[in-house]
């Protein structure tokens, strides 16, 4: 067992871990899994976008770095273009200086890509997107069309208001869905569709209300009834209105508490401890993975192989890979950004198609760089000894990039919605915090206006409108797309911005971490993300599958 030097909590780093370690000539971490993991996760910021100018054209550009950035920020196709080498900013190594600080000093000058957004088309409000058309507030976004206002969302069309969802159409309201269809106000689904208000339902068609129901159609608050009698009732309910949705929340809410529920989400798995895991293999403490062998606390990534603490890599093949947030190739460590088939790479970040790079920043078809300096392939394999061993007589080898190199306050970034802090929390361990201006939110853009209770009493005019979240008080609007949606889906326009809404879906999943429980049925040991005060009723896998199919 170790102690975290974060925390102080007890960890244990099992046999199967030590092993990449070893082979890659790593330290053993200091700091427990979940600190590992706040600390690489705060350097993404997927929600917060600003109003600036590209540093190399004056042109005004959205970015996800605001206008105090110490760094210069380029608008996507001029940081792509061959108007500036990312080699004119290289730095020699000064080995009586940390290491860490001269990567802070090189992070400083280095012009940064204001969006990530590769092969998308009028998405410009994506970031984190990829072969996407039509999409407007989707971060994590992947081979989408027409969607907006969502969080890791995958091959979707027509979705709204989503998080953690895969191939599904037509959706509003949906968590941790997979095709799915014609879905609202639903989570922890697959294969449904026509329905609204599932929660863990499977093959289930025209129901409403329903909880743990598997190749169901016509049932409404977990009873059977006929078609007719379906049809009958949901003609009277108005979906449309605010007071409809209220009342199915509170009768599924009542239902969840009857609920036999497996120790995990996923399915054909083996061998593997953490929630929302398909087609996995050997997987410790893993979450949002999906084909996946052999890993070790990583989270929301596919086809991953002998990887270690690694965390949105949505785009395979990953392996040999160590602490590392969004990456993708071969024998990656403390590495951010770092993609398209990279290998043999140490503390780099935004670096494309590389190879045997340390410490760099914004290369693009490089290899044997050091500081974004180049070096012929004898110098670099003789100074990479000589850096690793420099690194440990200042205790950084094996320690992913420290909090103060972050562009971003913590507020600012995903690790605030999976490991809430304060502003005092946060300032207190060292760790950055942004202060938004009090006009931003003041702001006035038009006339602001009440958000009708009834979908049908929204006139046009609303598109025109400007609304106030009803709980953080900020401005947004409606936009004439998103109108038509609710309409055609026949729900209530929402009364909360889009970040507000997004906490709202985040507070509704399980927390990443485990907890050791005993199957209600068997008293087997099991790890859950189930928190013994929960309502539902665990089982572990097999319990479950011989009751519920």
């Amino acid at each position: 067992m170790a102690t975290c030097t974060q925390c102080s909590s007890a960890f244990e780093i099992a046999p199967g871990e030590t092993a990449l370690y070893r082979d890659l000539d790593v330290s053993m971490p200091e700091l427990c899994p979940a600190c590992r993991r706040q600390r690489r996760i705060v350097f993404r910021n997927f929600f917060n976008l600003y109003h600036r100018t590209c540093s190399l054209t004056g042109k005004k550009i959205i970015s996800m770095y605001r206008n105090d950035a110490p760094f210069p920020v380029y608008a996507i196709e001029e940081w792509w273009s061959d108007k500036w080498d990312p080699l004119s900013y290289g730095k020699e190594i000064d080995w009586n200086r940390p290491m860490f600080e001269q990567i802070g000093d090189l992070h400083r000058t280095v012009p940064r890509v204001a969006m990530v957004s590769m092969n998308c088309e009028n998405s410009e409000y994506c970031n984190m997107a990829a072969n996407t058309k039509n999409s407007y507030l989707v971060m994590g976004c992947v081979a989408n069309e027409d969607c907006m206002y969502g969080h890791i969302v995958w091959k979707c069309k027509d979705a709204y208001d989503c998080l953690y969802c895969y191939q599904c159409e037509r959706c509003y309201e949906c968590i941790d869905c997979v095709q799915c269809n014609d879905l609202a106000y639903s989570r922890d689904c697959d294969n449904c569709s026509s329905s609204s208000f599932l929660v863990h339902c499977l093959g289930c068609r025209d129901c409403f209300g329903c909880v743990g129901l598997i190749k169901k159609q016509y049932c409404i608050f977990n009873e059977q009834h006929t078609k007719d009698a379906y049809e009958q009732k949901m003609r009277e309910l108005n979906m449309g209105s605010r007071s409809t949705v209220a009342f199915a929340k509170s009768h599924v809410q009542n239902l969840i508490v009857q609920e036999i529920v497996k120790s995990y989400h996923g399915f054909d798995c083996e061998s593997v401890t953490g929630d929302y895991l398909y087609h996995c293999r050997k997987v410790v403490e893993g979450y949002d993975l999906k084909n996946c062998e052999d890993v070790w606390h990583c989270g929301t990534a596919d086809s991953m192989k002998n990887c270690q603490d690694c965390n949105f890599c949505g785009v395979p093949p990953l392996e040999r890979c160590l602490q590392n947030v969004f990456v993708q190739g071969y024998e990656i460590a403390f590495c951010h950004g770092c993609f398209n088939n990279c290998s043999r790479m140490w503390y780099s970040d935004y670096c494309f198609s590389c190879q045997d790079c340390f410490a760099c920043e914004g290369l693009r078809n490089k290899r044997f760089c050091i500081l974004n300096s180049q070096y012929s392939k004898e110098e670099y394999e003789k100074l990479l000894p000589r850096l690793k061993e420099h690194m440990r007589q200042h205790g950084e080898w094996g320690s992913y990039f420290p909090p103060s190199l972050t562009p971003f306050g913590y507020n600012e970034t995903i690790a605030c919605e999976y490991f809430p802090m304060s502003r005092e929390e946060a300032l207190s361990k060292g760790w950055k915090w942004y202060e938004e201006s009090d006009d931003a939110e003041q702001k006035y853009l038009g006339p602001e206006m009440t958000v009708p209770d009834d979908v049908r009493d929204a006139s046009d005019d609303v598109t025109k409108a400007i609304f106030r979240c009803e709980s953080s008080c900020q401005l947004y609007k409606i936009l004439p797309q998103e109108l038509r949606f609710y309409r055609q889906m026949n729900v209530p326009l929402p009364r909360k911005c889009f970040m507000e809404r997004q906490r709202d879906r985040f507070a509704l999943r399980n927390p990443r971490k485990l907890w050791n429980r005993h199957c209600a049925k068997c008293q087997a040991s099991i790890q859950t993300t189930y928190a013994p005060d929960r309502p539902e009723i665990v089982y572990c896998e097999a319990c479950y599958l011989s009751t519920v199919y």
